[in-house]
């Protein structure tokens, strides 16, 4: 007697099978998380989250929350480099501090960093403006000529005449 050695139905492909299967899919998207923080060298996040919003059909995300400070920042750049996107300044003004973020989508999961740093350490870690100077930058820099002073007859407060209150001393007439 002769046994089939092929199905005799057709069986769902594995990537059909993991979006059917919510636990399937979230330990796809928890195992590109653990990809990402395997691959970062320097600064880990201070929480992964696996998530899945409210009517996506099952899509899960990754949240990486890296927590406060210019090292914070330096981890979310590490995985922008990973994701290969530009890490943004996230434009809500907060005052003194500022989010740095990135946003990607890694093997269909999307992808979030983000760190809060202040607006310094956010112009630096975005090369705005560049950074601490060290004692080799700064002998190899040539040296800046001193302002020189304005002289005071060409200052714009020489110009001003004086105005003083003439008063009577001791009571008036």
């Amino acid at each position: 007697m002769e046994q089939a050695t092929q199905a005799t139905t057709p069986t769902a492909s594995t990537e059909s099978s993991v979006l059917n299967d919510p636990r399937a899919a979230y330990k796809r998207v928890a195992g590109i998380a653990q990809r990402i923080i395997d691959r970062l060298t320097t600064v880990m996040p201070n929480a992964v989250e696996v998530y899945r919003e409210p009517g996506t059909s099952g899509v899960y995300g990754i949240r990486l929350h890296f927590g406060l400070g210019i090292a914070a920042g330096r981890g979310v750049l590490g995985v922008a480099r990973i994701a290969d996107v530009v890490a943004i300044r996230d434009s809500k003004h907060l005052g003194a501090e500022a989010w740095i973020e990135c946003r990607a989508v890694v093997d269909g999961a999307p992808l979030v960093a983000r760190a809060l740093v202040t607006t310094d350490d956010a112009d630096q870690l975005m090369q705005r403006t560049p950074p601490p100077a060290t004692a080799e930058t700064e002998a190899s820099a040539p040296a800046a000529e001193a302002q020189q002073p304005v002289p005071l007859g060409a200052s714009i407060h020489a110009h001003v005449p004086a105005v003083t209150p003439v008063e009577a001393i001791g009571g008036g007439q």
